[in-house]
């Protein structure tokens, strides 16, 4: 990461901590509350390209991303799940698509939605109509009965090699094996503001499948705001995770953190998620 790269991430979180809140020397700004989990990852023949052990270890965090430190699981939004299996980060959550394209936008978002102003919304929509989507979804959300239970997404699209040595573009997603019913809203508060934490231990073992969704000629490859409308998916593997303790040294999760065989994504959110991942490590170490 060059100097520029690095500023540039550094100004971020400031940006993003003036809007939230966050105290980003001492809290993740967005994920601050979440829990590990450990387990190993079995690839599918489809993954031989990239995955060439038949199970590699891997590192597990569950996350509620909204709220901060003091926010309840049982909030509308969304939940993020990061593992490390080998030399792959895969940093994803339940909304299939985000919010805006890039990190300044995301500053822009943050600002708006934590702001009292009741027009403040509104005017950014009118600003950032691709944002719409991802926000509907995010509202309409109900709250999760476990983490494990949840499908997580990667809204960026990645470059796969196949076996021929051919790269394909697509979406990763995490799905799981026992899905679980949301609760009401109700049910979801009066449990205690980190339930999905607290409660992960009880789901497992657990295990999820990685899936690759392949675009439609006319699907929007780089844009990490636009569904797609194929549900053409490829298996990659399975994630069984059986534990919940922490890893010995934290994983430093970075979304271009890739194995050979794996393509960055192009659109210019990966890059500023990747800028703004280790700045704000930078900031908590």
């Amino acid at each position: 990461m060059t100097e520029d790269s690095f500023d540039g991430g550094a100004r971020l979180v400031e940006q993003v901590a003036a809007a939230t809140g966050a105290d980003p020397a001492h809290h993740r700004l967005l994920h601050a509350r979440g829990a590990w989990a450990a387990g190993e990852f079995t690839p599918s023949g489809r993954a031989a390209a990239v995955f060439t052990a038949p199970a590699t270890p891997a590192t597990a965090r569950f996350s509620s991303t909204l709220g901060g430190p003091g926010g309840h699981d049982g909030d509308p939004g969304d939940h993020g799940l990061a593992v490390r299996i080998g030399d792959l980060d895969l940093v994803m959550f339940t909304l299939p698509v985000f919010f805006v394209r890039t990190g300044a936008a995301m500053a822009e978002f943050l600002r708006a939605t934590n702001s009292p102003d009741p027009s403040a919304v509104p005017a950014f929509l009118e600003r950032h109509p691709e944002a719409a989507t991802a926000l509907e979804l995010a509202q309409q959300a109900r709250p999760a009965a476990g983490f494990t239970g949840l499908t997580y997404h990667s809204v960026h699209a990645y470059g796969l090699t196949d076996g021929a040595r051919r790269v394909r573009w697509a979406r990763l997603s995490w799905r799981p094996q026992r899905p679980t019913e949301p609760l009401n809203p109700e049910e979801a508060h009066s449990r205690p503001g980190d339930y999905l934490s607290l409660g992960l231990a009880a789901e497992l073992p657990a295990s999820l499948d990685l899936v690759a969704q392949l675009p439609a000629p006319h699907d929007e490859v780089y844009d990490p705001t636009r569904l797609w409308s194929s549900e053409h998916t490829v298996p990659l593997g399975t994630l069984t995770l059986t534990g919940t303790e922490p890893p010995a040294t934290e994983p430093g999760f970075d979304p271009l953190r890739l194995p050979r065989g794996v393509a960055a994504p192009l659109d210019e959110l990966a890059a500023d998620r990747s800028r703004v991942y280790a700045a704000a490590r930078h900031r908590r170490a």
